[in-house]
Order: C-alpha cells, then sequence, then structure tokens
C-alpha cells in the first residue's frame, strides 16, 4: 500500500472541515486502489485531490463530483469544495472496484488470510486477482468492505498492525476479534459487519464514525 505521511498541507485544504475531508477522500482512495504505485504521498493539495477525482472518473464512480473536482477553478468556495470531496468519498464507499481492491489488498493481506476474510478459496482468489474469473457480487461485495475497513486502519497502523488488527478481541464485538465476528457468509450490510466498520471508523474521527453509525442504525432497523 502506497505509504501517506502528509508533511505539508497546501491551501485551501489547510481550512477546518476541509482538512478533514481531503483526509479522508485520500484514505478512501488508497484503500480503494486508486493510488496505487506511488511514491509516498507527502503533500495535500488540489493536485492530489484532483488525481483522485481523475482515477474515480476513469472507473466511473461518483461522475458528477469527480468531473467538477478535475474542472474546479480558482475563485470557488470552500463549502463548494468540501461538498465535492464529500460526495465523491461516499460515492468511492458505495461503490465495489474490486479489480482494483483485491490487488491493493493483497499488498498487505497474503491469499491465505484474505481469502478466510472474504469467504473463498485461495486458487478462486488467485484466479480473482489475475482477472481469469469474475468476482461474484458477494465476494465483491465483502473484498469492498475489506479494502473500507483496511483504510480506515491505514493512518494508525503499519501493514503488521493492520494483519493483527482483525485477530485481536474487541470488548465492543463482545469479546471477538473483527475476524471472528465476521463469521462466515456475512454481508456488509448485516450487523456485526457494521460493528466490525465502525470500530475502525472510529479511529479516523467522529464525522467517519458518524456515518458509519448511521448505517448500522440503518441496518439494525432493518433486522428488528
Amino acid at each position: 500500500m502506497t505509504l501517506l505521511r502528509i508533511v505539508s498541507i497546501d491551501a485551501p485544504l489547510d481550512r477546518p472541515g476541509l482538512l478533514e475531508a481531503a483526509m479522508g477522500l485520500v484514505r478512501r482512495a488508497l484503500g480503494v486502489g486508486l493510488l496505487a504505485d506511488r511514491d509516498p504521498i507527502e503533500r495535500l493539495d488540489l493536485a492530489l485531490i484532483q488525481s483522485i477525482a481523475r482515477e474515480a472518473s476513469t472507473a466511473g464512480v461518483g461522475q458528477d463530483a469527480a468531473v467538477a473536482l478535475i474542472n474546479r477553478r480558482p475563485g470557488g468556495t470552500s463549502e463548494r469544495l468540501e461538498t465535492l470531496i464529500v460526495r465523491l468519498d461516499g460515492a468511492l464507499a458505495d461503490s465495489p472496484m474490486p479489480a482494483r481492491e483485491l490487488r491493493e489488498l493483497l499488498r498487505v493481506y497474503d491469499y491465505d488470510g484474505l481469502a478466510g476474510l472474504v469467504g473463498t478459496s485461495v486458487p478462486s482468489l488467485r484466479r480473482y486477482g489475475a482477472g481469469t474469473r469474475t468476482v461474484p457480487d458477494a465476494i465483491a461485495d465483502r473484498i469492498h468492505l475489506v479494502a473500507l475497513v483496511t483504510s480506515d486502519l491505514a493512518g494508525s497502523y503499519n501493514e503488521f498492525g493492520l494483519r493483527r488488527w482483525w485477530e485481536r478481541p474487541r470488548v465492543v464485538l463482545g469479546g471477538r476479534s473483527p475476524r471472528a465476528a465476521l463469521g462466515s457468509g456475512w454481508t456488509s450490510d448485516g450487523e456485526d459487519a457494521a460493528a466490525v466498520a465502525a470500530l475502525a471508523a472510529s479511529l479516523v474521527g467522529s464525522d467517519r464514525a458518524s456515518v458509519v453509525s448511521d448505517r448500522a442504525s440503518v441496518v439494525s432497523d432493518r433486522a428488528s
């Protein structure tokens, strides 16, 4: 996974609100494979945000927000910029891209570990990664959630820590590890998956965590 170690932040992204939104989008883009094979990212600026927008547009995700960011001209309001960044972040969160996500996840997890997380066999995962077999929707859904969780964790853990995170028991998961909480045959809209995602999001900040919490509440309401 491309290393994120921001040492400089250019205006206007250094403003409160914009900074959080921009960092959230960068983390998300890393997790879903839109910033693969880059040198360590040390500068947060509009050029980086626009490069993410171009990759998202190429992948057919968040087109309206992506195009508006790509074509942004000086003089726009910070509120409008923040809105566009948040919209693109949300589109990435809602749009599985299994081919890109698999390539990125396999930089962090080995085949055995990732196959167990997403509920498939190692030979099948290798075929999905090589592009010789289409990823089934159920597996794409699980790959996407693992990618989103990994993107939230990446700001707090190195690759070794990311792998360990899934195995450590957590009080908020009833003493289970995230891997054990997911179990088998899980879906991203299940209660346990929502709890795992919320746990990861809580490490990022209140804004991201509140969004995941809202989604978890919807899942809970549907189940009741």
